[in-house]
Order: C-alpha cells, then sequence, then structure tokens
C-alpha cells in the first residue's frame, strides 16, 4: 500500500495497512501509548485509507475528493469526538451523537470511521453508553478510541477492543526525523530526541514553536524553586499550579517526575542516560541531598497523583500532597 505518514510504529502500521487490504479492519480499535506519541495521527490515517476512494494500494491517496473532505474536516462519514475543552471530561451528550452518526448508513463511503480520543477522559455514563454500541456495531462502523493506556477504563470496553500498544521511539528515529522531515540542525535535534522521551509529537512541537520548549523550561525552573519554599509559600504556589486546566497540569506533573527519574538514574549509576542534561547541576545536588529510597517514594507520589487526577480526584489536594512529599533543598 501506499507511504503512511507515520514516524516509527513499523508493527502496528504494517498491522492496519494488511487490514485494510484485506477488509478486516476491526469494528473497535483501542490505540493506547502516552501523549504526543502518534496515536492520533496512526488514527486519522487509517480512516483516511478507509474512506479513500483511489484502488487498495494507493490508500490513503491524499488526493481524491475523499481525502481532500476529511483533511478539510468535512468529510461525512467520519467523526471526531474530543473533550469540548482542553482536559475537560468526555460527555454521555457527545457519545450519543456518535451513536447516532453510526446509526445512519454511510453517504459516500462504504465505512463509518469514529475516533474518540482521549478516552480515559470519559465520565462511566458515557464509557457505559458506548458499550451497546460496542457490543452490536453497524457493520459499517469502525471506532477507534484513543488512550494514554488500557489500566483506567472499563474492562468491558477494553475485552471488545482489539488493542493497538504503541511505545515511545528511539531517539535515533525521532533525530533523524527531526533532521529529514523538519530540516532541523543536528545538535537541536539531538536535544529534542533526548527531551521528548521518545513522543514524536513532542518533538515536533519543539521544534516548531519555540514557545513549546521555552514553556518546559519555565515548568522546570518552578519545579526548582518549590524545593527551596517553606510549607506555607509551597501551599500557596500549589493553589497556582492547580488552577491550570487539567491538560497544562499533567503536562506539569509529567516534566517534574522526569527531574525526579533524571535523579534515580543518576544515583544508581546512569547519568549518561539522563534526559535534561542542561540541568545536570542541579540534579546532582538533589541526588546527594537526599537518598535513592525517599527518590522512589516521591515517584511514587507522583503516579499515585497522577492516576488520581485521571479519576477526577480533588486537583488542589493533589498537588497540595505532592508538594508535602518533595524535599525541602
Amino acid at each position: 500500500m501506499a507511504e503512511w505518514p507515520i514516524i516509527g510504529h513499523d508493527l502496528a502500521v504494517r498491522q492496519m495497512k494488511l487490514a485494510v487490504e484485506n477488509d478486516e479492519v476491526p469494528h473497535a480499535l483501542l490505540i493506547t501509548g502516552v501523549a504526543n506519541l502518534g496515536k492520533m495521527t496512526l488514527a486519522h490515517t487509517l480512516a483516511a485509507a478507509l474512506l479513500c476512494k483511489a484502488p487498495i494500494t494507493d490508500r490513503p491517496c491524499g488526493t481524491c475528493l475523499s481525502c481532500r473532505k476529511l483533511r478539510s474536516g468535512n468529510h461525512p462519514d467520519f467523526m471526531l469526538v474530543e473533550p469540548e475543552n482542553a482536559g475537560s471530561a468526555l460527555k454521555i451528550d457527545q457519545i450519543r451523537d456518535a451513536e447516532r452518526f453510526l446509526a445512519l448508513t454511510p453517504n459516500e463511503s462504504s465505512h463509518k470511521t469514529l475516533i474518540i480520543s482521549p478516552f480515559e477522559r470519559a465520565t462511566t455514563g458515557a464509557a457505559n453508553a458506548l458499550l451497546k454500541t460496542l457490543e452490536e456495531p453497524p457493520a459499517y462502523a469502525n471506532l477507534i478510541l484513543l488512550a494514554d493506556n488500557a489500566d483506567g477504563l472499563l474492562p468491558t470496553i477494553v475485552s471488545r477492543s482489539q488493542q493497538i500498544p504503541l511505545r515511545p521511539l528511539s531517539r535515533g528515529v525521532i533525530q533523524q526525523a527531526l533532521v529529514e522531515k523538519w530540516q532541523v540542525a543536528m545538535p537541536v535535534a539531538e536535544r529534542l530526541a533526548r527531551i521528548s522521551g521518545g513522543r514524536i509529537g513532542w518533538a515536533v512541537q519543539a521544534a516548531t514553536d519555540p514557545e513549546y520548549l521555552r514553556r518546559m523550561e519555565t515548568i522546570l525552573a518552578q519545579l526548582f524553586e518549590v524545593l527551596k519554599q517553606d510549607l506555607p509559600t509551597r501551599f500557596e504556589t500549589a493553589k497556582t499550579v492547580a488552577q491550570q486546566d487539567a491538560a497544562a497540569l499533567e503536562e506539569t506533573l509529567a516534566y517534574w517526575r522526569e527531574v525526579w527519574r533524571d535523579v534515580l538514574l543518576i544515583q544508581t549509576g546512569n547519568v549518561e542516560t539522563i534526559t535534561y542534561k542542561e540541568q545536570s547541576p542541579s540534579l546532582l545536588e538533589l541526588s546527594q541531598h537526599i537518598d535513592i529510597n525517599t527518590t522512589v517514594e516521591i515517584l511514587k507520589t507522583f503516579d499515585t497523583i497522577a492516576y488520581a487526577l485521571r479519576r477526577n480526584a480533588n486537583t488542589q489536594l493533589g498537588v497540595e500532597n505532592l508538594m508535602l512529599a518533595l524535599p525541602v533543598c
């Protein structure tokens, strides 16, 4: 088939191409992987291949009327369901609209394709509402659910979907893509590939939007400032951090967690593999200030809070608990 515009994830791409070629794409797919890993790119390319009017070996062609409609967001047989605001929940009314979309036969294609992302943000009512469609999908329907991981989803949702797990890409793959496809200078590409954590989407955003990288640096500086604060000041900072929308808070916690992963790597003699090499002096100081058991407990606290926030726990309470767990340096 035609080359798909996807960096890495070769196994998943081959699997989906073969399914399209043999007209055996499952009615329900669950594509999992951390944010900015390429889940939406894979899902959208699969939708394009299903709806494309070109011969099977040329799909998606990108030039037929169907491909152009999909690219412009006006294809009548395609629907994307996302939270109304960044970081908010997927609501039951949105799932009901999606069900009504699937209930009608295709207008221009032999398929109707629905992408729902991120599905871990679906309320319990919304997730339950989708179950009937997953149990008895129309013959022409293809549902593609995107989620960070399957652990927080209803087991009945997971069991009715074929899971396609995406893994972080190697630094080499991301570095090469940045240089060849986005004309990023080699030293910059090396740095972004290292910081990306295997997330090609993050690397591309950082390469094309200087503000994106500056925001990361501001967030890291905020953490090192927090470590110097007394408890009352930390609680004031917690209010500011918790007031961010869910997506921004998730980003902040992810950057902060990576700092402590770097500290653990230094403490275990793996300094050459740390992510934030530019912060090496501060990381080295941290690694000497606390013992390895404390670092492990801090990392566990980050994981616990991230999971709780995905389950709609009290945001400010979660951030305050994190502030209590962090050492004073």
